[in-house]
């Protein structure tokens, strides 16, 4: 069949349900195995497992490293005449090879619709002589290199008829200020729907650890309705719950939340192990060992409006040089300075927020060990072995030993620097920059006088691979990359030792943590993890429906630390 190209449209899709009146369920079939039976309309094998288009990919146990694979979804469509056409959207975040419907090539050659591309689709025509009435219709598409998704799903493929109007939705609705509820009281959501027709929803309700606590269906009747859930009694323990409903009518509506209990009550399973406090003053001792060689180069094209940029070098643990982008207010005296620590593969590339910054505040925006202009010497990059999983069998060479001692490094930077004040430094950072900036505030102690982390890691480390569950493939690649040097249990003894969540105790000065109810990359429990160790002055922002890739967290943690400094 000739593959007829509709359109192609771009748009930010920032709900997280599909579209009404949609033939395809959310819930599909997949496999990275053999394809031939989907491709043959076969009855798939018992190894294929669901995937559900409403969560992110991470979510689910999958991630960049599986191999090419196939989804499949067996579907229904009205009796009407061969005539009628169908229009097929597909816009997924992965490549996509290949789409037969019925075992009769539509196309192929999609664009992996990546984070910055989310929401783009590609429709097809469906001539209604291509599909059966009466008995179970396939699509099968086969893809390739899973994208991240920081934990929100803009996985779009739906087939709805041609030029028909959408009659059905269906919303997930939490009372509760940014989805956060309190445990004891009478808790409670609902589902508004509008229906096309007569149909059901059904509603499952897990926690982050992927326990199942609620499995229920609800009939509705066409026409608009709401349901109501009062889950006080089967659920009323602090912690993270997933909450997906999908109805059935005419075609298929969707829409999935996350809400919270009592996230302050939460406490991690994994004790702090007795050698944490030994194993940092050991590596302490070990940086001051090293001559810091502090340095700066002023550069022309950092140095704009009123401050003046430089890169700065230092000497760190292991004697090997390390750098940052340090901006210098052009004002006389001293001045209240913020230490910007790195996410996980990023190295301070974007330097706009740091050019255009008018705030009386000097500001180094760190590039540890293996980032940025600090990955000559040491880079392992970020795949396998990558920064984490680098030495991971030892104690003493495993990066963020060293990464957490660059950071105390920058700290005594700061306070070598005539034009700060050494009563006002502040640290903040997000994702591996949050378990950074956890570090540096428990080893400098009263020396740091604000801080705020967003989701961080390494944090929690032990909960982390419960809950993100791929990180467990991860951990054994790193692994077969050393070859199996040390068992996987001996990996995570030493993922204890630098574990972030173990410094949270030590800090001193006051904190604000900023967490998103739908980041699956570093999920808010770790978080609170190490928040709900911290007895210093403390407060946390919650953003009910952002993931890891939260554009509103920089700012916030800017804000606090400008109060809190006051510059």
């Amino acid at each position: 069949m000739k593959r007829t190209l509709i359109a192609i449209t771009i748009q930010i899709v920032l709900s997280t349900g599909l579209f009404a009146q949609n033939l395809l369920s959310p819930v599909w079939k997949i496999s990275f195995a053999d394809t031939s039976a989907a491709l043959a309309n076969h009855l798939l094998p018992a190894e294929w497992k669901d995937v559900n288009l409403l969560l992110s990919w991470e979510r689910q146990g999958y991630f960049w490293y599986d191999s090419t694979g196939c989804i499949v979804n067996d579907f229904f469509v009205p009796d009407v005449p061969a005539a009628s056409e169908y229009v097929l959207s597909v816009g997924l975040q992965c490549d996509v090879t290949s789409i037969y419907v019925n075992g009769r090539y539509i196309g192929g050659n999609l664009p992996n619709q990546f984070w910055t591309h989310r929401g783009a689709k590609t429709d097809f025509a469906l001539p209604g002589h291509l599909l059966l009435t009466g008995k179970p219709n396939r699509i099968a598409l086969i893809i390739s290199n899973l994208s991240y998704t920081g934990g929100i799903s803009c996985n779009v493929c739906s087939i709805t008829p041609a030029g028909a109007a959408s009659h059905s939705a269906l919303k997930v609705v939490i009372p509760v200020k940014d989805n956060c509820y309190r445990v004891g009281e009478t808790n409670a959501l609902s589902f508004k729907y509008t229906a096309a027709g007569a149909g059901k929803i059904s509603v499952s309700i897990v926690s982050d650890f992927h326990e199942s606590f609620i499995r229920t269906e609800y009939d509705v009747k066409a026409g608009e309705g709401s349901v109501h859930l009062d889950f006080s009694k089967s659920i009323n323990a602090p912690g993270f719950y997933e909450c997906t409903a999908i109805m059935n009518d005419e075609g298929y509506s969707s829409d999935v939340r996350w809400f919270t209990i009592a996230p302050e009550d939460i406490r991690c399973t994994n004790s702090v192990v007795p050698r944490f406090r030994g194993y940092w003053n050991d590596a302490l001792a070990a940086l001051k060992k090293v001559q810091p060689e502090f340095s700066l180069k002023k550069v022309d094209s950092l140095s704009t409006g009123s401050r003046d940029g430089y890169i700065s070098e230092m000497k760190s643990l292991g004697g090997l040089t390390i750098r940052g982008y340090y901006f210098v207010p052009r004002t006389s005296g001293k001045h209240a300075a913020i230490l910007h620590l790195p996410g996980y593969g990023y190295g301070f590339q974007d330097l706009r927020a740091f050019l255009t910054n008018r705030d009386d505040v000097v500001e180094l925006a760190l590039c540890v060990r293996g980032h940025g202009i600090s990955a000559d010497v040491f880079n392992p990059g970020f795949g396998v072995p990558g920064v984490w999983g680098y030495r991971l069998c030892s104690e003493t060479e495993n990066a963020y030993r060293a990464l957490y001692m660059d950071c105390v490094r920058a700290v005594e930077f700061l306070l070598s620097r005539p034009e700060v004040d050494s009563s006002r430094i502040g640290v903040m950072g997000g994702s591996q920059g949050g378990g950074l900036t956890l570090a540096t505030a428990g080893l400098c102690g009263t020396v740091i006088r604000a801080c705020s982390f967003f989701d961080p890691f390494p944090c929690d480390t032990r909960d982390h691979l419960k809950i993100r569950t791929m990180c467990n493939t991860e951990i054994r690649n790193y692994l077969r990359f050393y070859g199996n040097e040390c068992t996987f249990e001996d990996a995570l003894n030493i993922q204890d030792l630098v574990d972030t969540k173990g410094f949270a105790a030590w800090i001193r000065c006051p904190t604000l943590f900023v967490t998103s109810l739908f980041d699956d990359d570093a999920p808010p429990h770790l978080g609170f993890s190490a928040y709900n160790r911290i007895s210093a002055p403390k407060s946390y922002i919650v953003y009910p429906d952002l993931g890891h890739m939260n554009p509103d967290a920089f700012g916030v943690q800017m804000q606090f630390l400008k109060r809190t400094l006051a510059f």
